[in-house]
């Protein structure tokens, strides 16, 4: 006799009689376990931070009726094909009626790939796009958007730089209004950019245990926003999110956290579910759960394509052996207990020649004329630079969003040629003159590196390479972080990495760009 997977929006689940060797390999397919579970407190579990907890993640769940993550189908599918069991599928999802029939996607320049894109998006009704920096995520979801003309659907995003960006998007290639709920705003259209922080809080309006702190999707996650205290409409946005038929998720690798988890298994009624992101992997092993929430990845159009077909420019990786400057505290870092804040600090964020070096550089940058943003992880390692070149502005969370807009407008004009900035400039940001990326500080994330160098590749008039400099750090934790940002950066074939040392850095820098000096002016 068959078994009937029931399939739902956000869960689905087994019915039937199921051998106990299937439900073991099963709950061992549908779960993993986090790479360092032992000091992670918030997230992914609530048993994270438990002291009987051993890091495993479970995606279904046996006692619920076989219930599962209708990410995973394919996987379950699988498993029941391998065990030889006949199964019979049942659908009880509702494709929601086309009720925006008016909503017309307005192109531009439209790729091939973007086409094909879009197509088999819309054939699987849900899944991850891979698609790499400057390939245009954002106008290929409003291709999207506009043929699936329903409503409400929701667009979220993670800060509000790229709240305002994504709805200036929307806005120009889709021609109805574009609501935005987040930073301070809740203008409520049928399709809309959310700001995931406004979101969560406003589904947790009435729960007086609720801690932001516990929703933190990274270490440079900003939750100052207040938009729900402020507007009183916390009722409102939640209704939004509980009633949208579909939504996009934007920087999806984001998406393992907690927040998202709540986020989307509320968005009970979206039929079509998708996220975006260049780098759909973690970091801490929880692919699967980017999986579980969106499904598989459709597409992978990787920069080295791009730059293949002239959409993106070649970048070159500076790739800079340091070892200066943190001498007496890389003899402590041999010590267990000298543990990675600690090598950071004394590599990175207090290390004075580091500091006088990334100066050294970008001013060899201005005189070339490049437009540059140097990339920290903490604001005191940004004060240091910024100390060492007055009148550079520095582009931190804690900045009204007002003046953040204005620097990044500056850069996009060319009236600012170098900023600082600090992590939340890693994702999304659409800075399209920008010729040289210095990342002379971050966490241990492989995934925001992809970001960093992406945030140069953009074409521009005029820009046919891009920069980009790396510090290799010759201590404990930053040496082996080092070595995986190689091995990952090699994996595109079109990004030329070069070594370079603190000593050779300006001359390696002339041999790339002085045949076209003037390219980035």
């Amino acid at each position: 006799m068959a078994v009937t997977v029931v399939v739902g929006n956000v869960f689905s689940r087994i019915m039937g009689e199921l051998t106990d060797a299937f439900r073991f390999r099963m709950v061992t397919e549908l779960s993993y376990k986090l790479k360092d579970a032992m000091f992670i407190v918030d997230n992914l579990s609530d048993k994270a931070g438990s002291p009987d907890w051993d890091g495993t993640v479970k995606l279904c769940w046996l006692d619920k009726g076989n219930l599962f993550y209708t990410g995973m189908m394919s996987d379950v599918l699988a498993l029941l094909r391998e065990a030889g069991i006949q199964y019979v599928i049942r659908d009880d999802r509702v494709c929601p009626s086309a009720n925006l029939p008016e909503l017309r996607f307005k192109p531009k320049e439209i790729r091939d790939y973007q086409t094909v894109t879009v197509d088999v998006a819309k054939r699987a009704t849900r899944g991850i796009l891979q698609a790499a920096t400057g390939s245009g995520k954002t106008l290929m979801v409003c291709q999207l958007v506009g043929e699936i003309k329903t409503a409400p659907f929701l667009f979220f995003v993670m800060s509000c730089d790229l709240l305002r960006q994504a709805h200036e998007e929307l806005s120009s290639r889709l021609n109805v209004p574009i609501g935005m709920v987040g930073d301070g705003v809740v203008d409520i259209q049928g399709i809309n950019v959310v700001m995931v922080q406004t979101a969560i809080q406003a589904l947790n309006w009435k729960n007086s245990a609720f801690n932001a702190s516990d929703y933190r999707y990274d270490d440079e996650d900003n939750w100052s926003d207040t938009t729900v205290q402020r507007t009183s409409k916390g009722e409102e946005i939640a209704d939004l999110v509980r009633s949208a038929r579909g939504f996009y998720y934007d920087e999806t690798h984001h998406a393992a956290c907690r927040t998202a988890q709540e986020l989307l298994e509320a968005s009970k009624n979206a039929y079509w579910r998708y996220g975006g992101s260049a780098t759909p992997f973690r970091e801490d092993g929880a692919e699967k759960m980017l999986k579980a929430l969106f499904g598989r990845v459709l597409v992978n159009v990787t920069a080295s394509y791009l730059i293949q077909n002239d959409y993106l420019v070649k970048p070159y990786i500076f790739n800079v052996r340091f070892d200066e400057g943190a001498d007496e505290h890389l003899e402590k870092s041999q010590d267990k207990r000298f543990g990675f804040s600690q090598v950071y600090k004394a590599s990175v964020t207090g290390n004075a020649k580091l500091h006088d070096l990334t100066v050294k550089i970008v001013n060899h940058l201005e005189k070339l004329g490049v437009s540059t943003l140097v990339l920290v992880k903490h604001y005191d390692h940004g004060d240091q630079l910024v100390a060492r070149k007055p009148g550079v502005p520095f582009i931190k969370g804690t900045m009204p969003a007002k003046k953040r807009k204005g620097i990044l407008d500056g850069l996009r004009d060319g009236t600012i040629r170098t900023a600082v900035a600090t992590t939340l400039a890693d994702e999304g940001l659409d800075v399209r003159r920008l010729g040289a990326v210095v990342i002379a500080g971050g966490g241990r994330s492989i995934t925001r590196v992809y970001q960093r160098v992406g945030r140069a590749l953009r074409k521009f008039e005029g820009k046919d390479k891009a920069l980009v400099f790396l510090f290799q750090h010759q201590c404990k934790f930053l040496d082996e972080h080092a070595a995986r940002v190689k091995r990952i950066l090699k994996g595109e074939p079109e990004f030329s990495i070069i070594e370079s040392t603190p000593d050779s850095i300006i001359s390696a820098v002339d041999d790339v760009i002085r045949p076209s000096v003037d390219l980035f002016s």
